[in-house]
């Protein structure tokens, strides 16, 4: 009896820490918007028809015409991308725009700025150009065979990786020779592990090295993947049990893909966001930041739709066309 009283209120007050009233230094009208990403502490928001870029006081610096399709954006490190699906510009949260020469299917930052941009192309399955830092063009790819997916550019901008229906090609960005290519079908996704590549599909993962040898795998044993995110080459993804939803856990694997810890997040993931070493998961209960699976903190966030981290430490909860700035 007295075991189960301690437990009881052991539980009741690891529920009270996510339940508690949340503390915002404030919150502003951002509009409703199909995705949003952190940059430079402020927030980027896009909707068909319009990009908004806010600083951090909720000021907005400025607004961009977007194509009136589905709207997405790409974050890496600092910087942001919105685009819309189909259409041929991508607003960065500099300000600039970059014209597409063909319809877009998807867009890629990496760390240093590098846009990888995946497009339709007249006489091809489509085509990946790389944009520099600079915003040039410096590199383009034709995919003469194979249905283009998706593409992402190394952390250290020397490499590109390409994922079609029939798996995972590398290149160097000096050539155009092939560094090698990992045969594997069904993959959703891909993002860079340190220089190793990883492959997503709907119930496990696939890594491989530059050049397209296998170096690990992960099944989920039917389970579903989500959301994901990298951190310190660790991907971290959400894993449930069906498609249309539901609770589930969130694995962090290494760069062989194997499962170094779990984070039972107690309910549906909404959103998850990683940045400086901390992973920010938002459920129906509120939004928890971890370190590694240890809890730091757990907030509750009635009306979030999405919860992002900032570099200096704080969470933005965006969501029914509003964001809230909760401090550190």
């Amino acid at each position: 009896m007295k075991k189960t009283l301690i437990f009881t209120f052991a539980l009741c007050l690891v529920l009270s820490s996510c339940t508690g009233k949340t503390e915002f230094s404030g919150s502003f009208i951002c509009g409703e918007a199909d995705a949003c990403a952190v940059c430079d502490d402020g927030l980027l928001t896009a909707s068909p028809g319009s990009v908004k870029c806010f600083d951090s006081a909720g000021k907005k610096v400025f607004e961009r015409e977007l194509e009136l399709e589905s709207a997405h954006i790409t974050q890496g490190g600092a910087l942001a991308a919105a685009y819309a699906e189909g259409g041929r510009s991508i607003v960065l949260s500099d300000g600039e725009v970059i014209s597409a020469d063909n319809d877009i299917i998807c867009a890629k930052l990496n760390e240093s700025g590098c846009l990888a941009l995946c497009m339709k192309e007249p006489g091809y399955m489509g085509s990946v150009t790389v944009y520099s830092p600079e915003k040039k063009p410096v590199y383009k790819w034709y995919c003469a065979r194979q249905r283009l997916i998706s593409a992402a550019v190394s952390p250290d901008s020397e490499r590109l990786a390409v994922l079609t229906d029939k798996g995972i090609r590398l290149f160097s960005l000096d050539s155009e020779k092939d560094r090698g290519m990992l045969e594997c079908e069904n993959l959703r996704d891909i993002v860079w592990l340190g220089l190793r590549v990883c492959g997503i599909g709907s119930s496990g993962a696939y890594v491989c090295d530059d050049k397209g040898k296998l170096k690990g795998k992960c099944d989920f044993s039917g389970k579903i993947t989500g959301k994901f995110g990298v951190l310190d080459k660790k991907l971290i993804i959400e894993v449930r049990e069906h498609a249309s939803g539901g609770a589930g856990e969130v694995y962090i694997l290494d760069d062989d893909l194997k499962v170094k810890d779990r984070i039972s997040v107690g309910g549906e993931v909404w959103s998850l966001d990683c940045r400086n070493g901390k992973t920010a998961v938002l459920t129906q209960n509120g939004v928890s930041v971890y370190d590694g699976a240890k809890l730091l903190s757990c907030r509750k966030a009635q009306g979030a739709e999405e919860a992002l981290l900032t570099d200096s430490g704080e969470i933005i909860a965006v969501g029914g066309g509003r964001a809230w700035v909760t401090e550190k």
